[in-house]
């Protein structure tokens, strides 16, 4: 049994960046002998260990057959044989396709460290082609080596193309899509991802709308610099946008990209206190204050300095809002009581217009 350290961790360490995550790929070993040194089964398509102590992932070296459409339809060969430079074949990029031995030794066999070197991402083998979540891998490892000037291959993103332009791309499951995307929203430059799926034909996964798809992500590149969360991204670049029936996201994101929607909708040609008001109902601002707050600030970067909107402060203007009770009078008439606190409400927001 050899063991070996692979993937971003070497690709990190060679870049001098902190890894959080260790991989290691078992060469001539097999699951039995695995469980037997006391490691704990954790794979469920090929053989894939949990250290008992550290509880990093083992791997036993494999080779991959594609035997069918979409991320899953490969046929996994774990046979002891199988060498280091089989499996390391099997990876998307040369740089994610280095290993390092106990004794510190570099294996490199399809170049990684030159590229590397070199600021490339470039595929291994047309084996690529065989898997379509590797164009939006591709498109996060862009996104996530930015500051070091990485340039995706020509010749890789021939294949990227391709790729979205087969039937493949559409049996990949969002699932695991957003499981990419949600990583990249969390980046720096996190437009850079969508730009690049935009470029190879891989935007339509989220909407079929691409020239829609196209302005919202010049108004996220706008706002990268303001250290906006993953939902908040995901506001802007869906804003006002059809997303296509494949896009399950959690409700969280949904809830924040409607709100912002909502208000992008009724406030973007025009502000006026009963616009104003109507935007904080959409959004159930009154009930959700901090939510609310959060949203018209996303909306504030969107707008020019004259808007009245930043002048306001809708934090204590929400407050005073939210106070607002009915005349006693009317008992318990809804028509009466929903009429009098809008009324209340407008005239409140029409002073703070004022001010």
């Amino acid at each position: 049994m050899k063991i070996y350290l692979v993937g971003g961790a070497i690709r990190d360490e060679l870049l001098g960046i902190k890894s959080l995550e260790k991989d290691w790929v078992v060469i001539g070993s097999s699951a039995k002998e695995m469980l037997e040194s006391g490691f704990i089964s954790v794979g469920k398509s090929f053989p894939v260990f949990l250290h008992p102590k550290t509880k990093e992932e083992y791997a036993l070296a494999r080779k991959e057959i594609k035997v069918e459409l979409g991320h899953k339809g490969f046929k996994f060969d774990v046979n002891k044989d199988i060498g280091l430079e089989e499996d390391l074949l099997r990876r998307d990029l040369t740089i994610n396709a280095i290993a390092k031995s106990n004794e510190g030794e570099w294996i490199d066999p399809y170049g990684g460290i030159q590229d590397i070197e070199n600021r490339i991402l470039r595929h291994i083998s047309k084996a690529f082609s065989e898997d379509p979540l590797r164009v939006f891998r591709v498109a996060r490892f862009y996104c996530y080596l930015s500051k070091f000037n990485f340039e995706i291959h020509e010749d890789t993103l021939i294949l990227m193309k391709e790729l979205c332009n087969s039937e493949d791309l559409d049996n990949l499951s969002f699932e695991r899509i957003w499981m990419e995307t949600e990583k990249c929203l969390s980046l720096k430059n996190s437009y850079l991802y969508f730009q690049t799926l935009h470029d190879v034909g891989a935007s339509t996964v989220f909407s079929c709308d691409t020239n829609k798809f196209k302005k919202n992500l010049l108004e996220l590149k706008k706002t990268e610099v303001s250290n906006l969360d993953a939902q908040d991204k995901w506001a802007i670049l869906t804003m006002n946008l059809e997303l296509t029936d494949k896009v399950k996201i959690p409700n969280s994101f949904k809830k924040s990209a409607l709100n912002f929607s909502n208000i992008v909708k009724t406030l973007r040609n025009e502000n006026s206190p009963e616009l104003l008001l109507e935007a904080i109902m959409k959004i159930d601002g009154f009930r959700n204050k901090k939510s609310a707050l959060k949203t018209f600030n996303l909306y504030s970067l969107l707008v020019a300095e004259s808007d009245a909107l930043r002048k306001l402060n809708l934090n204590s203007l929400l407050e005073k809002l939210s106070k607002i009770k009915p005349n006693k009078n009317f008992d318990k008439d809804s028509n009466l009581i929903k009429k009098d606190i809008y009324e209340k409400r407008l005239s409140i927001i029409k002073k703070h217009f004022n001010e």
